[in-house]
């Protein structure tokens, strides 16, 4: 009888440590999973953030085209995003923590009906990604655009930057770009 005993006894223990066997792979596995759902939403965050600077090059590009038409609502974007000039970009990207204002000269671009809409004090940080925000009263959420005048006065260089917290990481997402523009009157 004691032997029927101790038999039963091993095969309760191998039922426990198979579950927990089991357990600790399945743990493994939506670990696994989970990491692989994070990267999967910051290659996502990425490739719209990389849209929304893409946008925000291509607006400029076309104020600063259609900037030559005389009186045109262009030319007096143009004019005040050039009020806007600064030296150097001396608001890099900490890679600690995002901007909690617009950087010192920055402004962010909205596409309105016939125009643009330049952002200037109207910034936040994003709850997803970097975008603007084009509600009825747009915000720029993470992105920034400065405006550098280059030596020599010919050229204007736009630093684009975005800034984002994104999912299962400690430090924030940022990239950003750099679009040289010719001035023609000066």
């Amino acid at each position: 009888m004691k032997r029927r005993h101790s038999a039963r006894g091993d095969t309760i223990i191998e039922v426990v440590m198979a579950v927990a066997m089991f357990s600790m792979l399945a743990i493994g596995i939506m670990a696994l999973m989970n990491s692989g759902i994070a990267m999967a939403q910051r290659s996502l965050e990425l490739t719209l953030v990389r849209q929304q600077i893409d946008s925000q090059a291509e607006m400029l590009r076309y104020i600063h085209d259609k900037s030559s038409q005389a009186g045109s609502s262009f030319a007096t974007l143009w004019d005040a995003m050039k009020g806007r000039t600064i030296d150097h970009a001396n608001s890099l990207l900490n890679v600690n923590r995002c901007p909690e204002a617009m950087p010192s000269g920055g402004f962010a671009l909205a596409p309105s009906k016939n125009t643009f809409q330049l952002i200037t004090n109207k910034y936040e940080l994003s709850p997803t990604y970097a975008k603007i925000s084009t509600a009825r009263n747009p915000i720029s959420q993470g992105i920034s655009i400065q405006l550098v005048r280059v030596e020599g006065g010919r050229a204007y260089d736009a630093y684009i930057q975005a800034c984002w917290m994104s999912v299962g990481t400690d430090r924030p997402m940022t990239t950003g770009t750099i679009v040289r523009m010719y001035d023609t009157a000066v």
